[in-house]
């Protein structure tokens, strides 16, 4: 990739403005390799180098833009030779850039202006690095600031890049990550300025990430060192919630995973593997095509709430393999809270991954690798034995995995017109004592994606299921974090369905085009009363609902669960889930 930018740049010498040297910094790369190989190894090593790369060829080459001049952008080359000449021991002069007074040295740190040190810094300008016999100092303009003997210090004007170690048992790998809140190259596009964390939440960090690391080295030892091979650098995030954890990784930056701060150590972990399971795919995927890169959004994926084209849905599957393996060697632990968290996630990922997994090897554009790939991922997947697992966690689990599924087909599939007319008039006529024949036989007009739609829905019902299987709490107990709940939202989380479903046959009373109250009563009578007509509202809850509006605007005013039992009955391919033709869009 450095090559490619060089000779990019070569090709086009007038593009860049560039008033530092790009030669200057391979020549010093080149003096870091033969006095030092190892160093240069792990500086073009860390993930945010190659992000940069990647971001730099994508920006030469006019695929992305930014405010930046684009020598500030390319001159990052030389802020990298800097920082592995001066892990190396080597003499050092060279010009780099600085954006608003801060100096990047990818995998030691940040220069920045100290306060009182004269007018605020320009956003792009030059520094100067000297350094000589394991001194080294930047400037800028006339502030100078010296860097520590040991750079991982914070001293006034730098900000030391901080790692966290975890040492186990001899027998055990160790794990050792940055904690990179500085790197302007960190994020999964352009530069970002720097986010120093506090060292209260430093600590919080090391105290999850050894906690977890003993949860892995436990329960999934044979896991254990990959991750420790295969992550390199802990980017963080601003939090989100007590049950959201925002992480993501890129297969550019190989070994960087971005994480807000998880509320346990088993969150943080499993997060961890989740990633890592991005990360490996990723480096397969540089080496052998596993499928086509066809655009097209098409999959339904339990973790996401859009449509998901095949390298999407094959990126999660893999990853939830990874989620589901985790939470299975967990399901044993001796700690009952754990363990009842831990058989939630596993029933809530485990078998979503296997429908997903399922329509993914159905699809034309795997490679004859990717095939092979993924029918091993299934073979894995169906290789492990139904565990004993509480029935009730197990009824939680799978509500909140139809809660999303349900949602995401209620806003994102839309039925076939005449269908809905042809079930409208049907119903009328069957009200009227009359019979007309049902549809002709075979498969039912399908549900339309509309691919194109980006459509969140509410998370307090899930939230609150969840906090009733690891607490144990009822709807009493749930305080201030049920603010948002319904009747029906409290009575479901709270294990009484039959309630559930009163009150939300009430709510659609008062709000009939409530798709949250339409997937709480499909929720809340599958888990009362499973059959045909919930599971028809369950499979196609957009059809159910066009043909309720369009009853209710003919003067008709039928109960949600008679309309869809009657349908049910009516028309017992109407809940096939049998694919069909991807040419006509059609979501099944």
């Amino acid at each position: 990739m450095l090559r490619a930018i060089l000779d990019e740049v070569e090709r086009n010498p007038g593009a860049s403005g560039d008033p530092t040297s790009l030669n200057a910094a391979w020549d010093l790369l080149d003096r870091v390799q033969r006095s030092a190989p190892a160093v240069l190894d792990a500086v073009l090593a860390y993930p945010y180098v190659s992000g940069w790369a990647g971001h730099t060829l994508r920006r030469l080459r006019g695929r992305v833009t930014e405010p930046s001049p684009l020598w500030t952008q390319l001159g990052h080359l030389n802020s990298i030779a800097a920082a592995a000449a001066i892990r190396a021991g080597l003499d050092v002069q060279l010009s780099v850039p600085a954006r608003n007074g801060m100096v990047s040295l990818p995998t030691l740190g940040m220069t920045y202006v100290p306060d009182g040190s004269g007018a605020p810094a320009p956003p792009w300008s030059l520094a100067e690095i000297r350094s000589s016999a394991g001194h080294t100092e930047v400037s800028l303009g006339r502030a100078v600031v010296v860097l520590p003997d040991d750079p991982t210090e914070d001293v006034q004007g730098w900000w030391g890049l901080r790692r966290l170690h975890i040492l186990m048992r001899p027998d055990q790998p160790s794990l050792s990550l940055y904690l990179d809140d500085l790197d302007p190259y960190r994020g999964l596009g352009g530069p970002l300025p720097p986010d120093r964390i506090g060292s209260v939440q430093a600590r919080r960090w090391q105290y999850l990430l050894t906690e977890a690391w003993s949860i892995v080295c436990a329960h999934l030892p044979e896991q254990a060192g990959t991750l420790s091979t295969a992550l390199d650098a802990l980017v963080p995030l601003p939090p989100l919630g007590r049950f959201l954890v925002s992480s993501a990784s890129s297969g550019e930056a190989f070994g960087g995973v971005l994480m807000s701060l998880p509320g346990d150590p088993a969150a943080l972990a499993a997060t961890l593997v989740h990633e890592s399971q991005h990360i490996l795919l990723g480096g397969l995927i540089h080496l052998v095509a596993l499928h086509t890169n066809d655009p097209e959004p098409r999959f339904y994926a339990p973790w996401r709430d859009d449509p998901r084209p095949v390298a999407g849905i094959a990126q999660g599957v893999y990853a939830f393999f990874g989620v589901a393996r985790f939470w299975r060697a967990l399901a044993d632990s001796p700690d009952e809270r754990l363990r009842r968290t831990a058989a939630f996630e596993y029933v809530r990922w485990h078998a979503p991954t296997c429908r997903a997994l399922d329509a993914l090897l159905r699809d034309p554009d795997l490679t004859d690798p990717g095939r092979r790939f993924f029918e091993g991922v299934g073979t894995q997947l169906l290789s492990w034995p139904d565990e004993p697992l509480p029935a009730e966690v197990t009824m939680a689990a799978t509500t909140v995995a139809n809660d999303h599924e349900t949602h995401w087909r209620s806003h994102y599939l839309r039925p076939d017109t005449a269908l809905v007319e042809r079930i409208v008039r049907t119903f009328r006529t069957d009200s009227e004592g009359l019979r007309e024949a049902p549809p002709s036989e075979g498969c039912p007009p399908a549900d339309t994606l509309l691919a194109e739609r980006n459509v969140p829905w509410p998370r307090t019902r899930a939230d609150l299921i969840r906090r009733s299987v690891e607490e144990g709490i009822t709807d009493t107990d749930f305080g201030t974090s049920a603010a948002e709940a319904t009747p029906g939202d409290l009575a479901l989380a709270a294990g009484r369905p039959a309630d559930g479903r009163h009150a939300y046959r009430a709510e659609l009373a008062v709000s009939p085009d409530s798709v949250s109250a339409w997937t709480g009563f499909a929720l809340a009578w599958a888990s009362a009363q499973p059959g045909p007509g919930p599971t028809l509202l369950l499979r196609r809850p957009a059809l159910v609902q066009a043909v309720h509006r369009m009853l209710r605007e003919t003067g008709e005013q039928p109960e949600p669960d008679a309309l869809a039992t009657w349908m049910a009955t009516r028309w017992p391919d109407l809940a096939s889930v049998q694919p069909c033709p991807r040419t006509a869009m059609a979501y099944r």
